[in-house]
């Protein structure tokens, strides 16, 4: 394969072709570094908004690093993956402590922040700084994959091969935008169940396109079946407030306000409600409707059932609990599977 060859022709399409991405107005590795934080999971479309939302309230390092966390929560209310929000301004302190606030441009000394690994640091030392490090991840792995007709899976014992090939394009000139570059191609042209090969820039070294094997590759390991969680929640109403509770640190949601529930599968247990022993007294019980929704975190599908049942008032000196007006309720960015049982069920409760 002429790589030269395949790297003018990658970058003269993308010049022509590129996408028009907030974050690509500059080469600023903070706007670069949150942009690749939001995106780990979560389409381009979903990010835009939360992008700039969140780059207005916070517009620098210094100004994430000195945050409220609960600002920066609710900015990332909706994305998931909450882990990812906390590791951004843990990663933000770093920078102001370790690098006098500004972002290093050594891949070692980025791949040392909180929550960026080596796909993120090279994507930073690329596109910020115009290092030579291939950012590898999904979308590029199955370009590669293809253009080399790599029977292996990337992930695993194909990855040497995608990631030598990755290497000796970066290697070249404008790492930052070869890396774009194969971004843009695997999500407009090269895609992983319909290939557009038609339309490719490089159909004429795609070893699996002249094998006929494109829709094939990459290989890909079995996804491991989803465990199926039980788990029940109240909502405590008294008179026009609601309870929140703060999700404790190590549980999922950490650190976001949320309705109290706990899981209660016969195979995993948590004895105590979240709220414990600080669930005290009040003078007028509600109770709700049953209703059941689910949702995933982390790849485990869960299953939320609020229930009916007697609930008091809670002492209100707790630091992890708070009462919530409920037509002050849209200023709290609750996590979605909360904000859906909510809908159905506070309007039975008036």
């Amino acid at each position: 394969m002429e790589i030269r060859q395949l790297h003018r022709k990658l970058l003269k399409w993308y010049d022509a072709e590129k996408r028009d991405l907030p974050w690509r107005a500059s080469s600023d590795p903070y706007r670069i570094w949150i942009s690749e934080i939001m995106l780990q999971q979560t389409r381009v479309e979903a990010v835009l908004p939360y992008f700039q939302r969140f780059t207005s309230n916070f517009p620098d390092v210094a100004s994430l690093a000195a945050a409220d966390p609960d600002s920066v929560l609710n900015l990332w209310a909706g994305l998931g993956y909450y882990s990812r929000a906390r590791n951004l301004q843990a990663a933000a302190k770093q920078v102001m402590a370790d690098f006098s606030g500004k972002f290093p441009d050594d891949f070692d000394k980025l791949l040392s922040l909180k929550g960026v690994g080596p796909y993120t640091a090279a994507a930073i030392a690329s596109m910020a700084f115009g290092k030579a490090h291939c950012a590898l991840d999904g979308n590029l792995e199955r370009v590669f994959s293809r253009l080399l007709a790599e029977k292996e899976d990337p992930k695993s014992k194909g990855r040497a091969a995608v990631l030598a090939l990755g290497d000796s394009l970066v290697g070249i000139e404008k790492p930052g935008d070869v890396n774009q570059a194969v971004m843009d191609l695997a999500a407009s042209v090269c895609l992983p169940r319909e290939p557009r090969c038609g339309e490719c820039p490089l159909e004429a070294h795609c070893e699996a396109r002249r094998l006929g094997i494109q829709k094939k590759l990459p290989l890909k390991k079995a996804k491991a079946e989803k465990v199926l969680l039980k788990a029940e929640a109240w909502a405590v109403v008294s008179g026009s407030e609601l309870l929140l509770v703060r999700r404790p640190e190590g549980e999922w949601l950490a650190g976001m306000w949320d309705i109290p529930w706990r899981i209660v599968d016969k195979d995993y247990v948590r004895p105590n409600a979240p709220f414990g022993k600080e669930f005290a007294a009040c003078s007028t019980p509600r109770t709700i409707t049953k209703h059941k929704i689910d949702f995933e975190v982390r790849g485990v599908r869960c299953e939320i059932r609020p229930h009916e049942a007697e609930i008091r008032r809670l002492c209100a000196k707790a630091d992890n609990l708070r009462w919530v007006r409920l037509d002050e309720l849209h200023g709290i960015n609750l996590p979605r599977p909360s904000e859906k049982a909510l809908g159905k069920i506070l309007p039975k409760l008036n």
